[in-house]
């Protein structure tokens, strides 16, 4: 399970939005059944930012990216793209 926690600048999606944050994964828990994958997991990434998600086989590195293109639903928590929540929107609607 990974609990990991970026520090946010600002709060609220708008606030975000000006800072130039284009993706933002806000406090998002996923699990597979009783299996937590991660939890409380925030992560901000800002306009032309280059990231690179590493880490031991199993630890949740596809679970965060099916989560954030929305081929996977967060038990709590949010995406956001552009300041925009697409949490509960389809992949094709993200605007990615």
């Amino acid at each position: 399970m990974v609990n990991a926690s970026v520090q946010p600048r600002t709060s609220g999606t708008g606030e975000a939005r000006q800072h130039g944050v284009e993706l933002e994964v806000d406090r998002a828990t996923v699990r597979y059944g009783s299996v937590r994958v991660f939890e409380n997991l925030s992560l901000r990434v800002g306009a032309g930012e280059f990231v690179a998600l590493l880490g031991s086989s199993g630890c949740g590195k596809t679970t965060l990216l099916r989560t954030i293109a929305g081929f996977i639903q967060p038990q709590s928590g949010a995406v956001r793209v552009g300041g925009r929540d697409v949490t509960g929107e389809p992949p094709d609607r993200r605007g990615m």
